[in-house]
C-alpha cells in the first residue's frame, strides 16, 4: 500500500511529465515556423504519388453528318422512311438538335441509354446531354488503347481524364510489372497504384497568370538621402557578398562612418530591384537552347516558399526566377512561360533538363495541348546514371545545382524574408548581378551579359550604379 508521501511524489511526476510535453510541443511549433535554415528541406510527399504520362491524348472531332442524308440511305436500304418517335409524353428539349447530324428533336429519344440528361438520336444513334453538348467540341482519346476518356475528377484548375477501357494495352503492361505483393495490394486497394492512362487538362490562362508589373516601390531612387557611392557599397555588401541588412547597416558604419538603418537598407533594395525588374525581364538576351530548370526553397514568414530557376547552362543566363508559396504545375508552367517569350520564335530543338519531379511533365503537356508549342524534355533522376538521357545531360542539371547552391549561400545569412515583397526583391537583385555583373569561370571570368556602360569601371559599387543607369534608359516614358 502506497504511502500518502510516495502518492504525492507520483502526482507530481506525472505532472512534471505533462508540462515537459507541453514545452515540447511549443519548441516543435517555433522551431517549424522559424525563419532559420533548416538542416534539410521540406518534402511535399503527395508528389510521390503524383504520376504523369508523358504521351499527349489523341484529339477527334466529332464527326458531322446530315441527317437528310442518312434518312435517304434508310429509305433505299429498307424502303420505307425513318418515322419520327411517336411520344407518350411531351418531349423536354423541344429545340434541342442533334450535334452530330443536326436532326430535330423529333427524333430525339428522351433518357436515351438509361441515363440522367441523356438524349439519344433516333437517326445516327448519337448519345449527348442537352445541357452541355454546345461545349463539347473535341473527343479525347487513349493513345494506346484509341478508347475514349472519362472524366475522372474535376478541380477548380484542372479537370483529370482516365481511360477506363480495362482491356487497354497501357493498364495491362502496368498490372503485368506489379510482384506478387503488390498485386494482393492491389485486389484490397488499388486506388494506391497508377495502372491507367491518365491526362489532366488544365483550365487557366497562362498569360494572365504572368507576373505582373512591378508595384510602385516605397522608396524614390531619385530622392534617397544617401549618395550614389552609398547605394552601390550597400548593394555590393547586400547582394554580392550576401550579408544581411543588419549587417550592412552595421558595416556602413564601422567601415565607412556612415549612420544607416536596417531598415533603410531594406528600402533602398526594394527601390533597386522594382526599378531593374523590367530591364531584367525584357531585356533580349542572345540564348541557346540547352536550358535547364530546377526548384529551391525559401522562407517567408517562417513559413516555405519556393524559387523557381530556369538557366541557359551554356551562356550561364538566369532566365526565370518565379517565388510562389505552392510547388505546383500551375507554377512550373509560369516560370516556363517567362523563358519562353524570351525568344522571338521557338527554336524546334528547344530541350529544357529537369529533375523528375511530375509537374515539369505536365507543363509540358499543357504546352504541347493549349499553345501548341512543343519543346523536349530531358529527365534527370537522382544521383546515378540509370540511363543515357541522364548520363548525358547530368552536366546541364550540374549547372542549375550550383547556382542553387551560390544564392542559398549568399541568402542563408539573413534567415529568411519578413514579407514575399522582400523576397522577390532580393531574389531579382541576385539575378540582376548575376547576369550582368558577376563574372563566371567557365565564360574565361566574363559576365554572362556584357554591357559596355555597365563594364566600364572596375569598382563593383559604380558597376551597381551604372546597371541602374542603364536599365532607367530603357524604361518606357509615361
Amino acid at each position: 500500500m502506497l504511502t500518502p508521501l510516495l502518492t504525492y511524489l507520483i502526482q507530481i511526476i506525472k505532472l512534471q511529465q505533462q508540462f515537459i510535453l507541453i514545452l515540447l510541443t511549443q519548441l516543435a511549433n517555433i522551431y517549424s515556423h522559424s525563419k532559420a535554415p533548416h538542416f534539410d528541406g521540406p518534402t511535399y510527399h503527395r508528389f510521390n504519388q503524383f504520376k504523369a504520362d508523358e504521351k499527349l491524348p489523341l484529339l477527334q472531332a466529332p464527326i458531322q453528318l446530315d441527317y437528310r442524308k442518312l434518312m435517304v440511305t434508310y429509305l433505299e436500304q429498307y424502303g420505307r422512311p425513318l418515322q419520327p418517335i411517336n411520344r407518350r409524353k411531351p418531349f423536354d428539349y423541344p429545340r434541342v438538335s442533334c450535334p452530330r447530324c443536326q436532326a430535330p428533336s423529333d427524333y430525339l429519344y428522351a433518357n436515351g441509354g438509361g441515363q440522367h440528361n441523356i438524349v439519344l438520336c433516333k437517326i445516327c444513334h448519337y448519345s449527348f446531354n442537352p445541357a452541355e453538348h454546345f461545349t463539347k467540341t473535341m473527343v479525347l482519346r487513349c493513345p494506346d488503347c484509341h478508347h475514349k476518356l472519362s472524366l475522372f475528377k474535376q478541380r477548380v484548375k484542372y479537370k483529370v481524364w482516365r481511360c477506363p477501357n480495362l482491356n487497354c494495352s497501357y493498364r495491362l503492361a502496368a498490372l503485368a510489372k506489379l510482384t506478387a505483393a503488390q498485386k494482393k495490394l492491389y485486389q484490397q486497394m488499388p486506388s494506391q497504384f497508377k495502372v491507367r492512362y491518365t491526362y489532366r487538362e488544365f483550365n487557366f490562362d497562362i498569360h494572365a497568370l504572368a507576373k505582373a508589373s512591378p508595384s510602385q516601390a516605397r522608396v524614390d531612387l531619385k530622392r534617397i538621402q544617401a549618395s550614389p557611392q552609398v547605394l552601390g557599397t550597400i548593394l555590393t555588401y547586400y547582394v554580392n557578398y550576401g550579408l544581411s541588412a543588419a549587417k550592412t547597416a552595421a558595416l556602413m558604419y564601422d567601415i565607412h562612418q556612415v549612420k544607416i538603418s536596417k531598415q533603410t537598407v531594406l528600402n533602398y533594395a526594394e527601390a533597386v530591384g522594382k526599378h531593374l525588374r523590367p530591364f531584367l525581364d525584357d531585356y533580349p538576351y542572345q540564348l541557346s537552347t540547352n536550358l535547364v530548370g530546377d526548384e529551391t526553397y525559401l522562407r517567408v514568414k517562417g513559413k516555405w516558399h519556393y524559387l523557381f530557376y530556369f538557366y541557359d547552362a551554356t551562356r550561364k543566363i538566369i532566365l526565370a526566377d518565379y517565388v510562389t508559396s505552392q510547388r505546383t504545375t500551375e507554377s512550373a508552367c509560369i516560370a516556363i512561360y517567362e523563358v519562353l517569350k524570351r525568344y522571338q520564335q521557338i527554336p524546334d530543338n528547344l530541350k529544357f533538363t529537369v529533375d523528375d519531379n511530375p509537374i515539369y511533365r505536365v507543363a509540358r503537356l499543357h504546352y504541347a495541348q493549349n499553345e501548341g508549342i512543343d519543346f523536349n524534355l530531358n529527365i534527370v533522376k537522382g544521383l546515378t546514371n540509370e540511363t543515357e538521357v541522364a548520363k548525358e545531360y547530368r552536366p546541364a542539371k550540374q549547372t542549375i545545382e550550383r547556382l542553387n547552391r551560390s544564392f542559398k549561400l549568399n541568402y542563408r545569412p539573413m534567415g529568411g524574408f519578413h514579407s514575399t515583397t522582400g523576397s522577390v526583391t532580393y531574389v531579382t537583385l541576385y539575378s540582376a548581378c548575376h547576369n550582368f555583373l558577376m563574372p563566371h569561370q567557365s565564360l574565361a571570368h566574363q559576365v554572362p551579359v556584357p554591357i559596355p556602360e555597365v563594364l566600364a569601371t572596375n569598382r563593383m559599387p559604380d558597376k551597381w550604379l551604372n546597371l541602374i543607369q542603364v536599365a532607367e534608359k530603357q524604361l518606357p516614358t509615361a
